[in-house]
């Protein structure tokens, strides 16, 4: 289960990027400023997990 909400976070945090980057056929959540926190920060939380999850040392 950690990894498949690793995989969703990532993949939300990489549609918020998409509208900011110029892809804005999915439309946008917010501007400016605020909208880059977001999209970087989701990104980061999905990333980091999955990191995390698949750094694990498997015995």
């Amino acid at each position: 289960m950690a990894k498949l909400t690793a995989w969703l976070v990532t993949i939300i945090g990489v549609l918020l990027l998409l509208p900011l980057l110029g892809i804005t056929q999915l439309g946008t959540v917010t501007d400016g400023i605020l909208a880059w926190l977001i999209a970087i920060g989701v990104l980061v939380v999905g990333i980091g997990k999955l990191v995390r999850n698949y750094s694990k040392k498997r015995r």
